[in-house]
């Protein structure tokens, strides 16, 4: 660790925003099963189901692709990529900075 100065502004901004893209993956993987579950009510054919699950699939991508790129304000690395590995957890893989911590220790 180095002994420079830390903006805790922006540090607390990263950290938010982190934060969000995980909110926003997690809903996205919950809202499948009811979409589907509407669609099916409404328009129960094969082409509405599909629709719909291709424009839940690329949503995925994209929500999933901003919590890979996500980046730890501590030590810079991705937060939730080591390697090609992906583990969304709630600590940095690299330097176990907790996903809740806003505070420069």
């Amino acid at each position: 660790m180095d002994s420079s100065p830390v903006d805790l502004a922006s540090y607390a901004k990263i950290m938010t925003k982190t934060r969000r893209d995980r909110r926003f993956f997690f809903a996205t993987v919950l809202i499948y099963i009811p979409a589907i579950v509407i669609t099916h009510y409404f328009s129960p054919t094969n082409r509405a189901m599909g629709t719909v699950f291709c424009i839940w699939v690329v949503i995925l991508i994209g929500t999933t692709f901003r919590v890979a790129l996500s980046r730890c304000p501590r030590c810079g690395n991705y937060f939730h990529l080591h390697g090609v590995t992906l583990l969304i957890l709630r600590k940095c893989l690299h330097c176990q900075l907790h996903i809740n911590t806003d505070t420069v220790s």
